[in-house]
């Protein structure tokens, strides 16, 4: 049923951003190559090699650095290019970037997990299914929802308006997911890895601030992105390796909504004022 949710989420939350860009948004890209190769560098080594050096210095069980590096190793999180819309952030750039970074991180989560000393089961055809299935959700919809806006603009409103309220309530579902399913456990994972994941959720939130990156929408993008990972390609790699390391990422999924969720919400009032 998880996997439902996360699929119709998805789907939903591309709709909404589809149907709020056009085909020049995303000409407009060409001129930020540094932005979007910044972007990708901040997500495929600054995040996860982070990751790795605060398990590490935190002294984390086995289990517990495995959960952590492989959800900061698994970027390009499907509710990404939403928190952007909710922010107010660049919207192209947003889902330009899940993306690229989907399927990028079928091979940096099992580098970062064997770097920080772990071996995961090797990806094959399940995990490229995995990749494909979600890129496939984010694509399918996005063009669709700009075809609508070019071709009949009021009708898009309408179906933007929709498709964010569905998406915003599939998302809080989600929230309340992670809360009955790691809340409970977290007293019996210990308090370190949640402050190693509060420590890397804060970093790529903090990249909103970060004047190198570009214009105030292009942070924003980039570090909503950059802070929802792809938990579901991490719990490919997870699920496997154990029960702890599976609790270790819901925790780290928990955290990264927490703390996602209202930075996004305060980021767009602040834009919309």
């Amino acid at each position: 049923m998880s996997v439902l949710v996360v699929g119709v989420l998805l789907i939903a939350s591309m709709t909404a951003v589809g149907t709020a860009l056009t085909v020049a948004d995303f000409r407009a890209l060409a001129a930020r190559r540094l932005v979007l190769a910044g972007a990708v560098a901040v997500n495929v080594l600054l995040v996860p090699g982070l990751a790795v050096a605060a398990c590490t210095v935190a002294g984390l069980a086995p289990a517990a650095t495995l959960g952590i590096v492989l959800a900061a190793a698994a970027p390009g999180g499907g509710t990404g290019a939403l928190l952007t819309l909710h922010a107010r952030g660049d919207l192209a750039l947003a889902a330009a970037l899940q993306g690229v970074l989907a399927p990028l991180g079928l091979l940096s989560a099992p580098l970062w997990a064997q770097l920080s000393g772990h071996d995961v089961v090797p990806s094959g055809w399940a995990g490229a299914g995995l990749v494909v299935g979600g890129l496939a959700a984010q694509v399918a919809p996005l063009g669709l929802g700009m075809w609508l806006r070019q071709r009949n603009p009021d009708r898009a409103v309408r179906v933007h308006r929709v498709a964010r309220r569905v998406a915003d309530v599939l998302l809080a579902g989600l929230v309340v997911y992670f809360v009955v399913t790691a809340g409970g456990q977290l007293p019996a994972l210990g308090w370190p890895p949640i402050a190693v994941a509060v420590l890397l959720v804060g970093v790529c939130l903090s990249v909103t601030a970060v004047g190198g990156l570009g214009s105030p929408a292009g942070r924003r993008a980039v570090g909503m992105t950059s802070a929802v990972r792809n938990l579901s390609l991490a719990l490919f790699f997870a699920a496997p390796a154990g029960a702890g390391v599976v609790v270790a990422l819901l925790a780290y999924g928990l955290v990264m909504y927490v703390l996602s969720v209202p930075v996004a919400v305060r980021l767009g009032r602040t834009a919309t004022a």
